[in-house]
C-alpha cells in the first residue's frame, strides 16, 4: 500500500451522554484522538479500553489544550490545566478524568507500540519541557520524548517559512490556534484550528505560518539532537 500525505479533519463520533470524540488514524498505526468535554462529563480507563481497544495498554499521552480538568489516579487527584499532560502505559489500573470547565483533550498513541511497564508521568509542556528557540525565535519548539512516542508543541511566528526534506517517520501535524499554509510532496492546503496533515515517508514538506500553535507527533519517535530535550516530570 502506497503511503500518501493527506490533509484531515477530526471525524466526530457522537456517543450518547458522553464527550464528543473525534479520531484520526495515520498510515503507521498512529491514533490522534480529540475529546471535547463539557462540565461534569468524564472519561476513564474502561472507556478507553472499550472505544479504543487497539491502543489499550499501549503508551499514550493525554494533553489538555483548554479549560480545566481533574484527574484521579491511584486514589490521588490532580488538577489538569492548559498544556498539562499525562503519560500512561496501562489501562488496567483505574483512572478517571472529570471536566470542571469545557475542555479540549487530545490522546496520542499507536497500535504498533509494544506493551511496557512504566510509571505514569505528569508534566506541563510550558513549564516542564525545555523550549528550543529555533530560527531566530520564529519557531519555539518544546519536544517531549516518551518511551516510544515523540510529541512536539510548537509556536510559529507570523511569516515564518520552513521547508523540510522529509524523513522516514510518520509526522502528524495539527493546530490548536492560528493558521498556516502547508504543502507535503504534491498536495497543498490550509491548516487552521483542529485541522491537520499526515505526512508520508520521505515526503518533502513545509509552509508559511500566519501565526500558529500546534503539535507534531512522530511515529516512530525522532532520535535527532533537537528531539532530546531536558524535561521534568512528576511520577505518580
Amino acid at each position: 500500500m502506497k503511503k500518501k500525505s493527506k490533509f484531515f479533519k477530526f471525524k466526530k463520533k457522537k456517543i450518547k451522554n458522553l464527550p464528543i470524540i473525534s479520531e484520526y488514524n495515520g498510515w503507521n498505526g498512529s491514533s490522534i484522538i480529540k475529546i471535547k468535554l463539557y462540565s461534569g462529563q468524564t472519561i476513564d480507563n474502561n472507556l478507553v479500553i472499550k472505544k479504543f481497544s487497539k491502543i489499550a495498554n499501549r503508551e499514550k499521552i493525554f494533553v489538555n489544550t483548554s479549560g480545566l480538568l481533574k484527574i484521579k489516579i491511584k486514589n490521588k487527584k490532580y488538577s489538569f490545566k492548559k498544556f498539562d499532560s499525562l503519560s500512561l502505559f496501562s489501562d488496567k489500573s483505574s483512572y478517571k478524568i472529570t471536566c470542571l470547565k469545557s475542555s479540549n483533550l487530545f490522546l496520542i498513541s499507536s497500535k504498533k507500540l509494544s506493551v511496557k511497564n512504566s510509571r505514569p508521568k505528569l508534566f506541563n509542556f510550558k513549564k516542564d519541557v525545555a523550549a528550543k528557540n529555533l530560527w531566530g525565535g520564529k519557531c519555539i519548539s518544546r519536544p517531549y520524548i516518551g518511551k516510544d512516542i515523540n510529541l512536539v508543541l510548537f509556536n510559529l511566528k507570523p511569516g515564518f517559512k520552513f521547508d523540510d526534506k522529509g524523513h522516514l517517520n510518520e509526522q502528524i501535524t495539527w493546530l490548536i490556534k492560528g493558521k498556516m499554509s502547508f504543502y507535503s510532496k504534491n498536495i497543498r492546503g490550509k491548516l487552521d484550528k483542529f485541522n491537520g496533515v499526515d505526512i508520508g515517508p520521505y515526503h518533502q514538506h513545509g509552509g508559511i505560518s500566519g501565526g500558529a500553535i500546534g503539535f507534531d507527533a512522530f511515529f516512530p519517535k525522532r532520535k535527532e539532537k533537537n528531539y532530546r530535550p531536558l524535561s521534568k516530570f512528576t511520577y505518580i
